[in-house]
């Protein structure tokens, strides 16, 4: 299956998390990985911009006929409408899986990294990843 069918997630649409249960369709797998950048803790949500950090999250496959449903509704809970305001941009980021294979995902970064640049950095763990954890 191509690459363009995963989509990384490093907050609140993690499993567990407050938006878990917004996805439109189940995933065909999740596995962790990683990607690098800065991780902010804006308090109810994260937001990665870009940095040499090691982010944790979880890689999502999606069946390519739900691609587009699935980024529609991500979209707009990021607040994606590439109307120049936006709250997040969505990009294609390399990925590696714990397993250490790459791939190649969507996610989405901050689209104002100077707007946070006073907000909390998420430090590495003694595993070295950094990794939000809701409220």
């Amino acid at each position: 299956m191509s690459d363009a069918y995963r989509i990384f997630v490093y907050g609140t649409l993690k499993r567990g998390e407050v938006r878990d249960t917004c996805w439109p369709h189940k995933p065909l797998s999740i596995e962790w990985g990683t990607v690098s950048g800065q991780l902010s803790d804006l308090g109810p949500y994260p937001a990665l911009v870009e940095g040499e950090d090691i982010v944790l999250g979880e890689l999502w496959q999606v069946e390519p006929d739900h691609l587009s449903a699935t980024l529609a509704t991500l979209d707009k809970i990021e607040g994606y409408e590439q109307a120049g305001d936006d709250l997040y941009v969505r990009r294609m980021v390399r990925c590696t899986t714990l397993a250490g294979e790459l791939r190649q995902a969507l996610t989405y970064f901050y689209a104002d990294p100077a707007a946070i640049a006073s907000k909390p950095i998420v430090l590495p763990d003694r595993d070295g990843f950094c990794q939000w954890h809701g409220r």
